[in-house]
């Protein structure tokens, strides 16, 4: 059992959480912390990610250790469902991806809501796609200065390792980049041209080895346990607080009613945008905006068909910018399972197409007090409605998906332009918001900090209050280190 006083208890064990653990022993060395992680440490090395392990059988399984409390194998797309996807329609696999799904009740082709959470040591961080695009000037936190907001970035790309031409040479992407410049970057700064997709990775002879939290939290994994440690399978039930000041936290294994208390001197809550409300709930602390304005981009797929002797192996990036407020990443495809055209003769090329939606503060985590998940908490479940606006920007959208698969080839034949169900992105947002004031519509302030508490703070996706087409996870971390740098601040000079 872990010691029952830190300095910083953060639960989750994310990339958010683990750059707050980073960047508070950077500034605050002798920091006692304890990051705290309901699911279990599948490998060896400490947040290390999946896509490292090259035996498929062994990743499989291993995925479904870090599903959380739903550890069934993931069914994969029949035949049927193959040829729903093609056409357009609803294809009910993209309802079986590993993980724990929230999903309302309601018709799948426009209000459903689908998003899963891994529950592992290093959370997300063993399984995100590694991409780590700088979001546009009208992505960013209007009220964080913008010398600010750069510094937060370059902080985030150093803690993520990220390479800005991850497969740099490849000479069939940058001809493609170049057709997709000519077309898109008249009157953009260079910053936003058509470019190579940054992506926490390095190369190696044997391919790209990606980043997991154990980049994120370096040279800490080997610290000593009086120091920092990760205590898995370990649930956090409540937040023990009083007159705004957070004392310390329960925490008990899932599965037992067995509960123990750890004194804390600040707790960070880093357990993704739908279990940290859901926690925050669970405690008492229920401002009013929390759980709302849940947010997400639409993902529009679309298959390419490239004619090229040199095949491409680089993802590529068209970055949303003033007159294009979509985000797209373009990268090699395997449709070895499809059923294909026979006149498909070309490489396969998948596209998807990031498209910004409506918040709205109806759009929300739903908290059920009778009802227990396997973490002993609060169930939660999912509010989610489409606006006209999406629905308005979705139709836009397709049409320049479909214009940019003829710059690259063309559309594949036999595959539809479709949009996959809102939340499978899993770059939901804006259910623990931050905001200027405390005006009942944010949860935090600038920094992450609780409103009405002085040592309560959340991370992650979250936070971001703003419309985003870009990937967040490296914009999340951007924000986490003004939070950092505010508890090492406060904390050491007590």
């Amino acid at each position: 059992m872990a010691p029952l006083s830190k300095d910083v208890v953060i639960i989750g064990s994310g990339p958010a959480g683990s750059a707050y653990a980073r960047l508070i022993r950077r500034d605050w060395p002798e920091a006692r912390i304890l990051m705290v992680e309901a699911g279990p440490q599948i490998l060896p090395q400490t947040g290390a990610h999946l896509d490292n392990i090259a035996d498929l059988e062994e990743r499989g399984a291993l995925e479904v250790l870090a599903q959380g409390g739903d550890r069934s194998p993931r069914t994969p797309i029949n035949k049927e469902e193959w040829e729903a996807r093609r056409a357009g329609g609803f294809d009910a696999s993209q309802l079986r991806r590993s993980g724990l799904f929230i999903a309302n009740d309601a018709d799948p082709a426009e209000n459903l809501f689908a998003g899963f959470s891994a529950a592992n040591v290093g959370g997300m961080g063993t399984k995100w796609s590694t991409g780590t695009p700088t979001p546009s000037r009208a992505e960013r936190v209007p009220f964080i200065a913008a010398d600010a907001m750069e510094a937060a970035i370059a902080t985030a790309e150093t803690l993520l390792g990220t390479n800005k031409d991850p497969r740099a040479g490849d000479p069939t992407a940058i001809a493609m980049r170049e057709r997709l410049g000519a077309v898109f970057n008249a009157g953009r700064t260079p910053d936003r041209f058509v470019q190579p997709m940054p992506l926490a990775a390095t190369p190696t002879p044997e391919g790209l080895r990606y980043h997991g939290t154990d980049v994120v939290l370096g040279p800490m994994v080997n610290e000593p346990a009086e120091s920092f440690t990760i205590l898995a399978e370990t649930a956090c039930r409540r937040i023990v607080h009083e007159g705004g000041t957070v004392t310390g936290v329960e925490l008990g294994k899932p599965g037992s009613d067995e509960t123990w208390f750890v004194a804390a001197g600040t707790v960070i809550v880093a357990c993704d945008s739908l279990h940290s409300p859901q926690l925050l709930h669970a405690s008492g602390i229920r401002p009013a905006a929390l759980g709302r304005y849940l947010n997400d981009h639409y993902i529009i797929s679309q298959i390419c068909e490239l004619q090229t002797d040199v095949p491409m192996r680089a993802m590529s990036w068209i970055p949303a910018a003033d007159d294009f407020p979509f985000s797209v990443t373009i990268a090699p495809a395997s449709l070895n399972t499809m059923p294909l055209s026979p006149d498909f003769t070309g490489q396969p090329v998948g596209m998807g197409f990031f498209v910004p939606g409506d918040i709205s503060p109806d759009n929300r985590v739903v908290f059920d007090d009778n009802r227990l998940d396997w973490m002993g908490l609060p169930a939660i479940s999912i509010q989610w409605r489409q606006s006209d606006g999406d629905k308005a920007r979705l139709e836009t959208a397709k049409a320049k998906a479909r214009g940019i698969a003829e710059i690259i080839g063309r559309p594949a034949p036999g595959f539809a332009t479709i949009v996959l169900p809102v939340g499978s992105s899993l770059h939901y947002q804006g259910s623990i918001r931050m905001g200027e004031t405390d005006d009942g519509t944010s949860v935090c302030d600038r920094n992450s900090r609780v409103w009405g508490f002085d040592n309560l703070y959340v991370a992650g996706n979250g936070v971001i209050p703003t419309v985003t087409a870009t990937n967040p996870t490296l914009y999340s971390l951007a924000l986490a280190s003004f939070g950092a740098a505010q508890i090492a601040q406060a904390r050491r000079t007590l």
